[in-house]
């Protein structure tokens, strides 16, 4: 182990606070003087032979007027070596470190700098080698080549010059000063005055500050990678942006405008999870690609299901009931149920919509008494065919990576309403069938159950659409081609055939003002008598309905429109003893009549149908 000496001499000297900067033994240091107590401590000093001062770090490096207990009592003794006063006024001053000091006491001067009594300690080695110091010093060097690589700013100078040191404890002082971050760490160092605990303590320190300059390093690397990344894609969408400018399409203005949109709708976390990733998809497909325009078509049809969106519903049973009595003639039975649907839906809101059918045969008023419906209840009509629908895919939708797919019927209905509680007919239910792509009957199923319809999902959409605020009219002619199952989640309502009485009123109250309407025709323009009008019910029209009464009023029209613009005759008046005239004979209907002899071998009997009763002969 090396022999050590040390002298300790009191002394007392102007003090030179330091800010951030440590000064260590036989080490030049230069800096700017930047507040007066510095320049008033190194004017005092140059005007002493020795020309010595006290190098100490302040605590606080912000103060620029420090008191002598925010000063450290551990510093440098320096000699001022060179004085210079560069043209704007502020004066820089080189000191060359002699030894490490220990202040005993501060005190301020009437000049306004402060002074301190010293104990100088100096610590001189024996020459003879010590193996210990030896290694310690080839430690240090290697640790201070380790971690020089991790610093940019060491100059090849400075690694020679370690190189050449010789002493243990100017190496310490100059590895501390050049390589150490910490102002902390710094001082401790000059504040341990043993050269071989000093070594001790600095490697410890340099093994902490490599570790923490890998860290730095690898998180440098890490934030370098990114931004080159970062700077790449930057670069490539402005790119992609020129290139869109120049063809006239903003994508990026297309995915603002699809998230804002779907972020107003405010989904559930699921769904919403969902569309943003359709979305991210869109964003890094090419604009040109096939899945680029799926996800276009996609969105864009979401967007068109009117979400949230929803009518203000009125259930008024007077209002109702006059719009019934306005629009249809008859038909008691099935108004009086209407009007009870109506009464429940008014006493409970909340009540879940029964589904009711509509069952009777044609031209007896099925469609137009769900539309009168839609108008009593204030809400949207829409009016889905069924007719010939043998593919499921026509109830619930197609696959959006089909070509040409679409959504199902029902939520076409919704996008056709513009609002989620619209009343939806299901004309010809009974007219669906079955093929090799599914039953649509089955996909009904769960469209008219208002368990279950609450959450319909749309293959082509994928998502749960809520039809539980919607309302349901069905329509069919027969139930015998209709399922059982889907019978029982509807309520039968039954038309029957219209008679003699109710047609005359009918044709009276609604075809004829109509028609005349639809030819521009007067009153006076075109008369019928009541004989004439049961005359063409009994003998040119045999159906349930009114469709064809309603076409051969449509023919007398024509004809009178025809005379009365030829200028043949200014009016017509169509009575019993002028109707064959204007009809053709060949188009009149006989009645079976009984015999009035008797015929061997033949019998009669009677016939119920929907178009009414008749006599068979057997």
């Amino acid at each position: 182990m090396l022999n050590y000496t040390e002298s300790v001499t009191g002394l007392t000297l102007p003090c030179v606070p330091l800010r951030g900067i440590v000064a260590f033994p036989g080490i030049p240091l230069n800096f700017e003087l930047t507040n007066r107590f510095c320049r008033n401590a190194v004017e005092a000093a140059s005007r002493t032979a020795e020309r010595l001062v006290f190098l100490v770090l302040q605590k606080n490096i912000v103060d620029e007027a420090p008191n002598p207990k925010d000063l450290f009592n551990k510093g440098v003794i320096a000699k001022i070596k060179q004085t210079i006063k560069t043209p704007d006024g502020t004066q820089r001053v080189l000191f060359e470190g002699v030894c490490r000091g220990v202040c005993e006491n501060y005190s301020r001067r009437f000049n306004n700098h402060i002074t301190a009594d010293i104990s100088l300690k100096s610590t001189d080695a024996d020459p003879l080698a010590d193996t210990n110091a030896e290694a310690l010093m080839r430690e240090m060097k290697t640790a201070m080549e380790k971690t020089s690589k991790y610093l940019p700013n060491i100059s090849k100078e400075i690694v020679m010059a370690v190189k050449s040191i010789k002493s243990i404890g100017l190496l310490c002082d100059f590895i501390a000063l050049n390589i150490l971050h910490s102002i902390s760490d710094k001082q401790s160092i000059l504040e341990e005055f043993d050269p071989e605990k000093r070594a001790e303590k600095l490697l410890g320190l340099l093994s902490r500050e490599l570790e923490v300059l890998a860290i730095e390093m690898k998180i440098r690397s890490k934030v370098k990678e990114q931004m080159d990344k970062n700077q790449r894609d930057y670069y490539l969408r402005e790119q992609m942006k020129a290139i869109e400018e120049e063809l006239g399409e903003d994508e990026d203005e297309e995915i603002r405008d699809y998230t804002e949109k779907i972020e107003k709708l405010r989904f559930d976390e699921d769904t919403h999870e969902k569309l943003m990733k359709d979305i991210k998809k869109l964003s890094k497909s090419p604009f040109s690609s096939a899945e680029s325009s799926v996800l276009r078509n996609y969105l864009d049809t979401v967007l068109d299901v009117p979400w949230n969106k929803f009518t203000t519903e009125k259930n008024d049973i007077a209002h109702a009931k006059k719009i019934l009595d306005r629009d249809h003639y008859g038909l008691d039975k099935v108004k009086e149920r209407i009007l009870e649907y109506i009464a429940v839906k008014s006493a409970n809101p909340e009540l879940r919509h029964q589904i009711i059918c509509l069952v009777g045969p044609p031209g007896v008023g099925k469609t137009s008494i769900a539309s009168s419906l839609a108008e009593a209840m204030k809400r949207k009509f829409v009016r889905t065919s069924l007719g010939g629908v043998k593919d499921e895919a026509d109830i619930r939708g197609h696959r959006k990576t089909y070509i040409g797919s679409m959504p199902g019927r029902i939520v076409d209905s919704l996008i056709r309403a513009q609002c989620m509680n619209p009343l939806i007919l299901l004309d010809e239910i009974d007219k669906m069938a079955s093929s090799i792509n599914g039953d649509p009957a089955s996909a009904m199923l769960e469209v008219l159950d208002s368990a279950q319809n609450k959450s319909f999902r749309d293959h082509f959409l994928e998502i749960p659409v809520d039809l539980s605020h919607c309302v349901f009219i069905c329509t069919a002619n027969t139930l015998d081609t209709v399922p059982r199952p889907l019978i029982d989640r509807m309520e039968i309502i039954s038309l029957d055939s219209y008679t003699r009485k109710e047609k005359f009123e009918i044709a009276r109250r609604h075809l004829l003002p109509k028609l005349r309407k639809k030819y521009n025709l007067m009153y006076l323009e075109f008369k019928i008598s009541s004989d004439a009008l049961y005359a063409v019910i009994d003998n040119y029209t045999h159906e349930s309905g009114v469709r064809n009464l309603e076409r051969v009023l449509d023919s007398l029209m024509r004809k009178t429109a025809k005379l009365i613009v030829s200028g043949e005759t200014p009016c017509v008046n169509i009575s019993l003893s002028n109707l064959d005239s204007y009809l053709p004979f060949e188009h009149k209907m006989k009645n079976e009549k009984i015999s009035k002899y008797d015929e061997v071998g033949v019998v009669n009997g009677l016939a119920y149908t929907q178009v009414g009763g008749d006599i068979l002969k057997i």
